[in-house]
């Protein structure tokens, strides 16, 4: 592309500064050599003048004499001669009235004369002028004044104060030439020294200046486009190296700054992966903006394709927002009310997968570029999964029960053995005491009552349970929930104290759920006393609300861990067994589903009280029949 030379010269520092450089010199280059000719011509002139000044007095004091004596002839050869020196082309003396009287050469006799001013000149006078044959010269004027002996034929002093004026005109070309030789050399001389400036000045500021710029330049387009390791080297002390220093400093602070941020995003990410649930931060487009790894597993796509999506396309395979007449949208939700939002729904999965998931929404607001903005923060939990959780702690569970379960039937089962052996032996003997078989029958039959009470508990413990709510005897699933740790309890020297209330209360709930938290409780109150102890149960009723407390004796919870208890998997055991880390949170959640919480206070060093509080079946009845 070709550029206009104004362009050209613009896009270029050291062509900006070449040009300036040489247009200042030479500008003031030519002031100078004007100053100097005019100087120089008229030092030329004073000393001409000054030389000639001489002769016309000696010439001024030789016509004088001559004119006293009346000496014409002498006058005018004295002229005549004068005018035919070398430097001398004409020499002329005027009366007062301005009328050659002498001339060197005889065609200007009679002619008038002008001089500089209209009076009569008082004092001598040297400057160029033009002669009459157009000639340039170097005139001298010298006034001849009127002196006493002169009196006798000009009149007094007063009245006639100039005789005449002597006009001497030397050739001017001689001055000229040497002027404009002088000034030729000047011209030569200044043109080289305006040449030798620039080259030094050039030379100074390529290396000092335009060089340690460039390298500014260079670093600062490569950290523009991302390179911050980029330095720049330091020379000199001088204001480009200070410079150089605050670019490399800027460069380090900003790689410093970028590599923090880096670091706390990968910390962010971290974080937000290491939640097991679903987790997505949408804008006010819909836009997902942040995700983490269990959401995109959820969904079954990268990271980097759900970043690139919007919400409904990645949850609803739509191509549009949601209708929120038809699905409960949290944006829409949220932006209408301001608070969070949970909801139970569907996505799809990039297979195409239904996954019923529950959303639970918030609001979120963060500043970007100064102004605050509003983002949505989304926890997605897959509910197929949190049945699989809970699955599996419900068998964690039954298989640390597997052990005492054994022990629970094996004895009965002996028992039941050795009475059938002696009824065996009794029959084979011959012997046939009717009363004796009876009672080894009723020994049997009672053994295995046994049995099968520890299984039906068993049964009503791991038995999914109905969908539907039913009034559950509190009391009764704590006992029989507590028998079937009776082994567990033993083998580690715990001691379980019942302080049930004298009536039995009912709660609105799934029975196997109930026996559940109080096995989850149970079993983390063994865990809290490796060393044996108590563990203690209490019930009451109070403002129509049922709790449930169980008191341990074991080493109680860490202030630091006393936040996390209830978070999934976070599990710390005082036997240092690893635990799956789902108990507490599993019973929290299922009280939560029956309108109940869970409530907890540990000293560390002293053991632990959790209570269990239910909503009283009793009093839910009652508000209905009042409502009724």
């Amino acid at each position: 592309m070709k550029l206009h030379p104004l362009s050209w010269i613009a896009s270029s520092l050291r062509r900006q500064f070449i040009i300036a450089i040489t247009t200042s010199l030479t500008i003031a280059s030519i002031i100078c050599l004007i100053l100097f000719i005019s100087l120089y011509n008229k030092q030329l002139a004073q000393e001409r003048s000054a030389a000639s000044a001489a002769v016309n007095r000696l010439l001024q004091t030789s016509l004088e004499n001559a004119m006293l004596k009346q000496d014409l002839d002498g006058l005018r050869e004295i002229v005549q001669k004068l005018g035919q020196q070398p430097d001398i082309s004409l020499v002329m003396i005027s009366n007062p009235e301005r009328e050659i009287r002498f001339s060197s050469d005889p065609t200007r006799l009679g002619d008038k004369i002008d001089w500089p001013s209209v009076d009569l000149p008082r004092s001598p006078l040297t400057q160029f002028s033009v002669n009459a044959r157009g000639e340039n010269v170097l005139r001298s004027i010298n006034p001849v004044h009127n002196k006493p002996p002169c009196t006798r034929c000009h009149g007094p002093i007063e009245k006639h104060p100039i005789n005449g004026v002597l006009f001497v005109d030397y050739n001017a070309a001689p001055i000229r030439d040497k002027a404009r030789y002088n000034s030729l050399l000047f011209v030569i001389a200044g043109i080289s020294i305006i040449a030798l400036s620039v080259l030094i000045l050039w030379w100074f500021v390529y290396y000092i200046i335009l060089i340690p710029i460039q390298r500014l330049a260079n670093a600062s387009q490569a950290l523009g486009q991302g390179d911050l390791s980029v330095r720049v080297t330091e020379k000199g002390h001088n204001e480009l190296g200070q410079l150089a220093t605050l670019f490399n400093e800027m460069a380090s602070n900003l790689q410093n700054s970028m590599r923090d941020i880096k670091e706390k995003e990968a910390f962010l990410q971290a974080l937000i992966d290491a939640v097991p649930d679903g987790l997505r931060v949408i804008d006010q487009d819909y836009q997902i903006i942040k995700a983490n790894r269990a959401f995109c597993q959820q969904i079954g796509l990268k990271q980097n394709a759900v970043l690139k999506q919007t919400c409904y396309q990645s949850s609803h395979a739509r191509t549009s927002p949601c209708p929120p007449t038809l699905i409960t949208c949290p944006l829409h939700e949220i932006a209408q009310t301001g608070q969070p939002v949970k909801t139970i729904t569907q996505h799809r999965s990039a297979n195409d997968n239904q996954l019923d998931v529950e959303v639970f929404a918030a609001p979120m607001v963060v500043e970007s570029g100064g102004k605050p903005v509003n983002l949505i923060v989304e926890s997605v939990r897959d509910l197929n999964q949190a049945i699989k959780f809970s699955h599996e702690q419900k068998l964690a569970a039954m298989g640390q029960l597997a052990s005492g379960m054994a022990h629970e039937i094996y004895n009965p089962l002996t028992s039941v053995r050795l009475a059938l052996q002696s009824t065996l032996r009794t029959l084979k003997g011959g012997e046939s005491d009717p009363s004796q078989i009876i009672d080894y029958l009723k020994l049997v039959d009672g053994e295995i009552d046994k049995c099968v009470e520890v299984t039906q508990r068993l049964l009503k413990l791991a038995a999914p349970g109905s969908e539907k709510r039913q009034p559950v005897q509190i009391h009764q699933a704590i006992t029989e929930t507590l028998a079937l740790l009776g082994f567990e309890s033993r083998e580690n020297n715990i001691q379980i104290e019942l302080q049930l209330d004298e009536e039995d209360y009912q709660v609105l709930a799934r029975e196997n759920d109930i026996r559940m938290v109080v096995l989850n409780l149970a079993q983390n109150a063994f865990h809290a006393m490796p060393q044996g102890g108590k563990l203690t149960l209490q019930t009451w009723r109070y403002d129509g609300e049922i709790y449930i407390t169980f008191i341990d004796t074991g080493c109680g919870i860490p202030p630091k861990y006393q936040s996390r208890i209830f978070d999934p998997f976070f599990t710390h055991r005082a036997d240092k067994k690893q635990g799956i880390g789902l108990g507490l949170s599993i019973s929290k959640t299922l009280l939560s589903y029956y309108g109940g919480r869970i409530e907890f206070t540990s000293e560390w060093g002293q053991g632990s009280q959790f209570t269990v509080v239910l909503p009283d079946n009793r009093f839910a009845v009652l508000s209905r029949e009042e409502e009724v």
